[in-house]
């Protein structure tokens, strides 16, 4: 198996990680406040270095499609559809649930992911993605698979945000991760690299219509 790379942003904690011949060789981890813009191919290039790769020994580029932050998720979308264009790398998408739920065994799995406002997002087992307020959940699990919802098992946010229910909180789990997107996208056949982009659960704000002043 030749060389991968993997990425992601669609978090404030961007993750890269490399794996040569199906082992992880290297990764690196930094918290940003910028959404990734300026600090991620540094990450790359600081990685790279550290182990002696070029773009160019890369055969598979894997990133992470969200859901998450908007613009993170794009920035990282954006830099790996660049490098892939430039070098003719393959390129694999993996969405944020999966990156949760890998190495996770459980009859009914429910990743979280940091929405805003209050909200995240989810996904129940194998069902549709979703966003809603965080206390709403238990409900949306109790009518969605009302038999499995005490053994429903939380992935992705802190167990305070939901008090009383069973959650797996240690890394990879707590956030997606690129050591997880990396082994996910070795399982996996290339994604078509006009088509990939980012999972948007819900349209980001800012190609939502705003509301027309009204008369004073």
């Amino acid at each position: 198996m030749s060389r991968l790379v993997a990425v992601d942003t669609s978090t404030a904690l961007g993750t890269v990680a490399l794996f040569d011949g199906g082992e992880l060789v290297a990764t690196r981890e930094q918290r940003v406040s910028n959404a990734h813009g300026e600090s991620l191919l540094p990450l790359i290039d600081a990685l790279f270095a550290e182990v002696g790769w070029k773009p160019r020994d890369v055969a598979r580029w894997a990133v992470g499609i969200g859901p998450g932050s908007f613009t993170g998720t794009r920035i990282g979308v954006s830099t790996v559809k660049g490098i892939a264009l430039a070098t003719g790398a393959e390129v694999v998408g993996v969405d944020s649930f999966d990156a949760l739920v890998f190495g996770v065994a459980g009859e009914l799995l429910v990743p979280l992911i940091e929405a805003g406002k209050s909200e995240v997002f989810f996904r129940i087992g194998g069902g549709p993605p979703g966003h809603a307020p965080l206390a709403t959940l238990p409900e949306r699990i109790r009518e969605q698979a009302n038999d499995l919802a005490p053994k429903a098992l939380f992935l992705g946010l802190p167990s305070a945000s939901l008090v009383g229910v069973a959650a797996r909180l240690d890394p990879p789990h707590d956030v997606p991760r690129a050591t997880s997107i990396g082994r996910i996208a070795m399982l996996r056949g290339p994604s078509d690299l006009d088509a990939l982009e980012p999972f948007y659960v819900r349209p980001p704000e800012i190609t939502m219509p705003k509301p027309r002043p009204t008369a004073g």
